[in-house]
């Protein structure tokens, strides 16, 4: 009983740190929060545990669910190590999320070996959308340079917004390529949200959020409807031709192949779909037989 007590009385404390942290927050304006919120214990109470003032005056003496432990910590809009300090204050697993230190260097470690072995443009992409290498297949397809200290700085979001590079303006060509290429932005950024929900408010999941808003991506496609749950991975760029050196247009879709049970890090592979895409790809070294597909395991 005594231990019981000692640990509803540290995850309270847990809980009360974080929830004066967020009020003084809102005093500074130090971070946007959701405008309803004022972070009281009333309004605590009311939106996420209905016991907590008993608990507060010892009514209660018992600690919250590993549930109502999870809402608490979206009510006080906890990062990841916030939430999973109060899940162990209270005696529950913490929750893994996104792979750090010497674990994310392994997967990468993995990531370079996989990305070797391919003979279709690939590229590595972590968590944050930072680009961790491609292979030079991918930089000829899509005319970067091949150097370790350029494509070792890249991000997706960059890659696919940003019109000083050559990829957005050689796929929007005409008003089907614009199209398609604005379908995978919202398609993108939604996935982008639904796979790192409980990331939402970790520093490097604002840093990704701040960076598309560069490109007012997040005004521009984040309140489109939702896209379908298995989407059209299908792209067109304009590539050029190695007999010819014109520009011309291609079709290709992305497959993602990744470590272990995490989503990230992954490798990135471009395959050809039409004829015109299997000759250009053809061109870059992919063996003869990619015309047939290839899926990664």
């Amino acid at each position: 009983m005594h231990s019981e007590n000692s640990r509803l009385k540290s995850v309270l404390g847990e809980i009360e740190t974080l929830r004066m942290k967020r009020q003084r927050e809102l005093t500074h304006r130090s971070r946007a929060h959701s405008p309803w919120k004022r972070f009281t214990q009333q309004e605590l109470n009311d939106e996420a545990c209905p016991t907590y003032k008993n608990l507060l005056i010892g009514r209660s003496r018992r600690i919250p669910d590993r549930l109502t432990i999870i809402a608490i910590a979206e009510y006080l809009e906890c990062t990841s190590g916030e939430r999973n300090d109060l899940l162990l204050a209270a005696g529950y697993l913490p929750i893994q999320t996104e792979l750090a230190g010497r674990a994310l260097e392994l997967a990468l470690e993995w990531a370079q070996q996989t990305m070797k072995t391919l003979p279709f443009p690939a590229m590595i992409v972590t968590h944050t959308q930072d680009i961790k290498g491609y292979n030079e297949s991918f930089s000829r397809l899509f005319d970067l340079p091949f150097d370790p200290s350029y494509n070792n700085n890249l991000n997706r979001v960059d890659l696919h917004f940003n019109a000083d590079m050559t990829i957005r303006p050689r796929s929007t060509f005409d008003k089907t390529s614009f199209e398609q290429w604005e379908s995978h932005a919202i398609q993108g950024i939604q996935a982008f949200k639904r796979n790192h929900a409980l990331s939402r408010y970790d520093p490097w999941y604002q840093q990704v959020i701040q960076r598309a808003q560069k490109y007012n991506a997040i005004e521009k496609y984040d309140n489109k409807p939702d896209a379908e749950e298995e989407p059209d991975r299908t792209q067109t760029i304009l590539a050029g031709s190695a007999n010819s050196g014109e520009l011309v247009p291609i079709r290709y879709k992305q497959m993602s192949v990744s470590a272990g049970s995490r989503l990230y890090p992954q490798v990135q592979v471009f395959l050809p779909v039409d004829a015109s895409a299997r000759k250009v790809f053809a061109d870059l070294g992919c063996p003869a037989d990619c015309e047939f597909g290839w899926t990664p395991r």
